[in-house]
């Protein structure tokens, strides 16, 4: 009887939840397609209305714009990657994997990511870059320039580990990066030259910008679905446990 109790009590103190990738896959989901629903109509209404007070709403939605809701969308979706490949790293160094150094250093890239997107760090590159390559047409945002190289030597220090990863995940970290690039670069090349030509004020620049955050994001939410597939094994699910100090644990 008193052993039953014991473990009653025991059980009383632990306290497990489990989560599902696809929840997760939802709310992310959910949460990109509104901001996108909210940009695109904060693009109608910024080139199709005089109102100033509906600009400077349409403001907090543009996707295209810095410091934002969406851009805290993004930023939100970056340190959350970072903190999920995060704990990949920890369990790989518990458990001697030999990969846990790629693990640390993808966290520690998102990490740097994450703060690029709050500070807007390779913005600066633009001027540094500007001595060194004709800053004009699709390079007239010249920080893809050393961009495009980062990927390079990302892909080369990666390679082995993507061929190591079982092949779903290998195949989502490949769609995963292909999107967030094909946006962070690929789409800002587009609309570098775009802005060359006819400036940013209009609504192609708009919509171009849309579509670069939104391939980056949806990158992302990719990228988190694969990490989080990786720590949560067989099952879908991440199982989190509580526990309550007991006077044995003081």
């Amino acid at each position: 009887m008193m052993e039953q109790s014991a473990a009653a009590m025991q059980g009383a103190d632990r306290r497990t939840r489990r989560i599902r990738i696809a929840q997760v896959d939802a709310v992310a989901g959910a949460v990109f397609l509104l901001a996108l629903l909210l940009s695109l109509c904060g693009t109608a209404v910024t080139y199709f209305s005089d109102n100033a007070v509906l600009h400077r709403l349409a403001e907090l939605f543009l996707f295209e714009e810095e410091r934002n809701l969406p851009t805290l969308l993004n930023f939100t979706l970056l340190v959350a990657n970072m903190v999920a490949m995060s704990a990949v790293a920890l369990f790989a160094f518990g458990g001697g994997d030999r990969w846990r150094w790629h693990w640390l250093l993808l966290a520690l890239m998102f990490l740097f990511l994450a703060y690029d997107e709050a500070a807007q760090v390779h913005e600066g590159l633009n001027r540094v870059m500007e001595g060194v390559v004709d800053a004009s047409g699709f390079l007239a945002f010249a920080w893809v320039v050393p961009g495009m190289a980062a990927v390079l030597l990302a892909g080369l220090a990666f390679s082995r580990f993507l061929l190591a990863l079982p092949r779903r995940n290998a195949v989502l970290f490949v769609l995963a990066g292909a999107l967030f690039v094909g946006g962070a670069l690929g789409v800002e090349m587009i609309g570098a030259n775009l802005w060359w030509s006819h400036g940013w004020d209009n609504v192609a620049y708009s919509l171009l910008a849309t579509v670069e955050e939104a391939l980056e994001m949806t990158g992302l939410i990719v990228l988190l679905h694969a990490t989080l597939d990786v720590l949560a094994g067989p099952g879908g699910a991440l199982r989190l446990e509580l526990r309550r100090a007991g006077q044995g644990d003081r």
